[in-house]
């Protein structure tokens, strides 16, 4: 069901949902890309472009659909995190060969998440402030808002100060896009919806994307040495190495204003949508297939190819990831595991009681 009125919170955004369909493809294709970082130009170009908004494409349509309910969170989303930190212990040992004693221990590797995972985990922890947000949001209004998402942007900022334990850097670090979305949710919509009746923004929005990271891929191919940001582009470490709060602070207003345009310009793809409702699974499972794929040594022969031959690879590597996991039944799979305790077996229980 998409939505047909952006206004009516009872409805399902659209525009939430494309951003998600794209910020999964981007999710996918900037991880399966990530080995030949280095390699290319193309590669160092495409990767700079889409690391300095992707993640803020999702952290804010998460804040944007942000409710706090404490049974979701314990039933719903510390159940799911839990169990796929089983499924990746499972594969580290299995197909990865890691010896989880190195590396803490087996209740460490639970607990704290690997590689992508920290998204799942992340969501934990914002879902807290969910009140709070809220409050500041509805009660104030928009100074509250202001108030609130600079408080998000100063944890965010000060953080990076802090190398911290238990990956809580990218929690601090990608914060106020969450914050962001719970804050500004009316603000957004009404932009939706005057980008809809006002085809001028969605062109200036276009416009204004080509430009802008035109100019970024262009400055990677110019660069007279490999550009292949590690910290600067994640920004999920502690500042070092020339990388500073001002840097953390443009990507952040890079990242929103990027949102924004993407909203007014993509915002009504039905096919992004589509894909949009069924991201969890292509996010939990990618992972394990790119992993799955260095292990086997097929990232290492197809380097050996020709640029546009790895990118080839990579483009049928990614799509059929995103084809398989992104289908009906994996999402219905998926969909039944993440709601078994909090919709489902709640559901049945009702309907056994009224019969």
């Amino acid at each position: 069901m998409t939505q047909t009125n952006p206004m009516n919170p009872s409805a399902r955004r659209i525009y939430v949902d494309a951003m998600k369909g794209l910020g999964i493809l981007l999710v996918v294709w900037g991880h399966f890309e990530e080995y030949y970082r280095g390699t290319s130009p193309l590669f160092n170009g495409s990767f700079e472009c889409m690391y300095l908004f992707h993640m803020a494409l999702f952290c804010l349509c998460s804040g944007l659909v942000a409710k706090f309910n404490w049974k979701k969170l314990v039933l719903q989303q510390v159940w799911l995190y839990l169990l796929c930190q089983a499924l990746m212990i499972l594969f580290r040992t299995a197909v990865l060969n890691e010896n989880l004693a190195e590396t803490g221990g087996l209740l460490l590797a639970w607990l704290v998440p690997w590689r992508h995972m920290w998204y799942l985990y992340s969501l934990i922890f914002w879902e807290l402030t969910v009140p709070l947000l809220a409050l500041v949001r509805d009660r104030l209004r928009l100074p509250g808002k202001l108030l609130g998402l600079a408080a998000a942007a100063v944890i965010g900022l000060a953080a990076g100060g802090v190398e911290w334990p238990f990956a809580f850097n990218r929690v601090f670090a990608f914060f106020p896009y969450y914050a962001a979305g719970v804050l500004f949710k009316e603000e957004i919509d009404r932009w939706f919806c005057a980008a809809r009746k006002n085809p001028v923004l969605p062109a200036v929005s276009a416009v204004a994307l080509v430009a802008f990271y035109g100019f970024v891929f262009g400055s990677v191919l110019r660069a007279p040495e490999p550009v292949y940001e590690g910290a600067r582009i994640f920004h999920d470490v502690a500042y070092t190495d020339g990388y500073a709060m001002s840097d953390r602070a443009a990507t952040y207003l890079i990242g929103l204003l990027t949102v924004l345009a993407l909203i007014a310009l993509l915002g009504r793809v039905q096919t992004l949508a589509s894909l949009g409702r069924r991201t969890l699974p292509v996010y939990i499972m990618h992972m394990l297939v790119y992993a799955f794929l260095i292990e086997l040594g097929a990232y290492e022969a197809a380097g050996g190819k020709g640029t546009l031959a790895v990118a080839g690879w990579v483009f049928l590597a990614a799509g059929g990831c995103i084809g398989l996991f992104g289908s009906r039944p994996a999402s219905a799979i998926f969909d039944l595991v993440a709601n078994l305790w909090y919709k489902k077996l709640p559901a049945l229980l009702r309907a056994g009681r009224q019969d």
